[in-house]
């Protein structure tokens, strides 16, 4: 292998443990659902622990996450 070849396979390597690194740090943020979710469950926890028959944390998310998925749904229906 040339000095040339083993210089660009070197820089791919790096370049691709570049962009797993990105991949990665993507993969970690919220998305626009994750973000809507978070708005709604802000909401939902404000609510007095009756509504809900108690602290029922599974049932705050999905919930949020079912509010997040209207919010979203909406949103793609005005950009239509």
């Amino acid at each position: 292998m040339s000095g040339e070849t083993k210089q660009q396979l070197s820089n791919l390597i790096a370049e691709n443990a570049l962009l797993k690194r990105v991949v990665a740090d993507m993969a970690q943020k919220p998305t626009l659902r994750d973000k809507f979710a978070m708005a709604a469950l802000t909401g939902i926890v404000t609510r007095p622990a009756t509504y809900y028959g108690g602290e029922q944390f599974a049932e705050f998310a999905n919930d949020s996450y079912v509010i997040a998925d209207a919010m979203l749904k909406e949103r793609d229906n005005e950009q239509a």
